[in-house]
């Protein structure tokens, strides 16, 4: 049996509150069901307007797994120190162990800001990539292969599948936490960002909700500050409630395997398997996502910019519920992929190969 290794996370602590945080938490679960010593050191949340002062003892007891955020003296004693975000120089200057930077920006979402004047992540990933104490720059899309090659120097590391947690996110019997349920419910729970948005997903979803009575659409993680959404939010959801299919509008919550368990399909306006793809297929819950030429694992793909496109994969949908041709298990064992084990092996991998200086 290979020696542990001491393994730190560097990332914001950030429960409930952004996408990244949760993969940093389940890829510590995971290096830790994989045998390694794990820390995990908070580097501060960043909002729009400054940095959150890091948290030591911060306390994230979930699904039976407990991450206690540590100090960053830590980091001295680490074989290998896992970046998934930005950290204060003075705690990396004071040793030498090997980074593995996890790119969890989309390419377009990286660039788009920049080229904006309103971030720098995409020179910010060339840039680091290029330190000699660097040994991998990790992402979860092989899609996006072609967009980073050069970018990331060749120290690109490239898994199949991103980690999503299932010991928390599976099948639950009687789970209802929707409070406006409707004959069909649909969830739609993706982040917003630069290179993706939900309006021409909603146009379609309209259209759909005009053709087929009793449906409800769901949208949480939505960003509502200070308990108010956007305005130009208000007029397209608006279009929904008009038809009757609005449900739910929610901010981020937590216990989202509650929510993916109480309605009958998740929609996802992304080509690659996002975190909310994952979750919902390791509840057992079917996904329609946007078309993509390599295999999503979603059930239905459709053109999100064509209205026509979305209504007819709905209807794919509403037909195989009504003919019982849904199957949770069929769905959870496809996720397995996601499962932790499954990505503790490859990492191990990883990791033997940077510490052996391959």
């Amino acid at each position: 049996m290979c020696k542990p290794l001491n393994i730190a996370h560097v990332s914001p602590f950030a429960v409930n509150r952004c996408g990244l945080y949760e993969s940093a938490r389940d890829m510590a679960r995971a290096d830790t069901l994989g045998g390694n010593h794990v820390s995990f050191i908070d580097a501060g949340v960043a909002t729009k307007t400054k940095r959150e002062v890091p948290v030591i003892g911060g306390s994230d007891d979930r699904a039976g797994f407990n991450i206690v955020t540590g100090n960053p003296k830590v980091l001295d004693s680490a074989d290998i120190i896992i970046m998934h975000t930005g950290f204060n120089d003075s705690y990396l200057v004071k040793n030498q162990a090997p980074l593995l930077w996890v790119v969890h920006g989309r390419p377009l979402a990286c660039f788009r800001p920049e080229r904006m004047k309103s971030g720098q992540a995409y020179s910010l990933y060339n840039t680091v990539s290029n330190w000699p104490r660097t040994k991998g720059m990790l992402y979860f899309w092989p899609e996006f292969k072609t967009h980073w090659e050069g970018v990331l120097h060749g120290k690109d590391i490239v898994l199949d599948y991103p980690v999503i947690d299932e010991l928390r996110f599976r099948c639950l019997e009687n789970t209802q936490v929707l409070k406006k349920k409707g004959d069909i419910n649909i969830l739609v729970c993706d982040s917003e960002r630069e290179d993706v948005d939900l309006y021409e997903m909603v146009v379609g979803l309209v259209e759909a909700a005009k053709k087929y009575q009793g449906l409800k659409i769901h949208f949480y993680g939505m960003d509502i500050p200070d308990g108010k959404l956007a305005n130009c939010h208000n007029i397209l959801l608006g279009k929904l409630k008009a038809v009757g299919a609005l449900g739910d509008v929610s901010g981020r919550i937590g216990d989202m395997e509650k929510v993916y368990n109480s309605v009958d399909c998740v929609m996802s306006p992304n080509r690659i398997i996002t975190r909310t793809i994952g979750e919902a297929l390791s509840c057992g819950v079917p996904v329609i996502s946007q078309n993509n030429s390599m295999n999503l694992l979603s059930d239905y793909t459709c053109d999100m910019a064509e209205p026509k496109d979305i209504v007819e994969a709905i209807g794919l949908f509403i037909n195989d519920k009504n003919n019982g041709l849904i199957n949770k298990r069929v769905i959870t064992d496809r996720a397995q992929v996601f499962s932790l084990k499954n990505y503790s092996d490859k990492m191990n991998e990883v990791y033997r190969k940077i510490i052996e200086g391959r």
